[in-house]
């Protein structure tokens, strides 16, 4: 509950919009300077990070933090982990269409187009919100697994983590599927500002996957005149502050080893 609450309170876009009614309030109770300070802040904020590339500032490190896979000369892998459905089935079968992707959608077509180049690869896919809402087969993971078979991907190489609400929780459970091919070659899949917590928490559990990250929020260089929509500004804004956040939570609870996991240096 607690946490819930910090995460609420320390997401930007709220912060902002919560500065703004406390100035409303103190106006009321005339609190002329207290009003004048909080919806300076509020203000300040929603423009500075709703239309400006500031933004890019909480994103940038961590899109970049690890580099694309080159397929040109990696080792095939042994298998696939997929972190993340990015899919609505839901949806998809409330409106009969093939697939309604979410943030982080990138990783449906990409674990495809994966699974068909490397047909011995064993598939894990793992999402889903710790709870049994929405039921099977409405899971985000049943739809991706719907849409590989579509890809004529062979249902028994797929396996499936349905109710990991957190990163922690997804690479425990997908350590435990992997079983004892831990010492095999395998590529993790998902975002890209979400890969150094991911692989923090492979690290931690004492497992080394490689990297493959999707869904790049931000490319360089970091252009200081570029100006966003207010919306798509505050999205990467509040993406970036809710990773960080993250990030510094399971370093302080011993769930990554390192505040920022990055590359293994050769």
């Amino acid at each position: 509950m607690l946490r819930s609450v910090i995460d609420f309170v320390t997401t930007p876009s709220t912060l902002f919009l919560l500065l703004i009614l406390l100035a409303l309030i103190a106006l009321l109770l005339h609190w002329r300077r207290t009003a004048i300070t909080s919806l300076t802040l509020g203000l300040t904020g929603f423009v500075t990070f709703g239309f400006t590339s500031l933004s890019e500032v909480m994103i940038a490190p961590l899109v970049t933090r690890f580099p694309p896979v080159d397929l040109e000369v990696a080792e095939p892998p042994h298998g696939l982990i997929v972190l993340g459905a990015g899919l609505n089935e839901v949806h998809a079968r409330h409106n009969g269409a093939l697939l309604e992707l979410e943030d982080g959608g990138e990783a449906v077509p990409t674990a495809a187009l994966l699974a068909q180049r490397y047909p011995e690869a064993r598939i894990i896919l793992s999402g889903g919100s710790g709870t049994n809402f929405p039921p099977e087969p409405l899971r985000g993971v049943d739809g991706m697994r719907r849409v590989l078979m579509e890809f004529g991907v062979a249902a028994d190489r797929i396996i499936i983590d349905p109710n990991a609400a957190t990163t922690a929780a997804r690479a425990r459970n997908t350590l435990d599927l992997i079983g004892e091919d831990t010492d095999q070659i395998w590529w993790a899949v998902t975002p890209a500002h979400r890969m150094p917590r991911l692989i923090g928490s492979y690290r931690a559990l004492g497992f080394e996957p490689i990297p493959y990250p999707v869904d790049f929020k931000w490319i360089p260089p970091f252009d200081p005149s570029y100006f966003y929509d207010f919306s798509n500004g505050l999205r990467l804004t509040d993406a970036g502050a809710h990773e960080w956040r993250g990030l510094l939570f399971y370093y302080l609870t011993g769930r990554t080893e390192t505040l920022f996991p990055g590359p293994i240096t050769p």
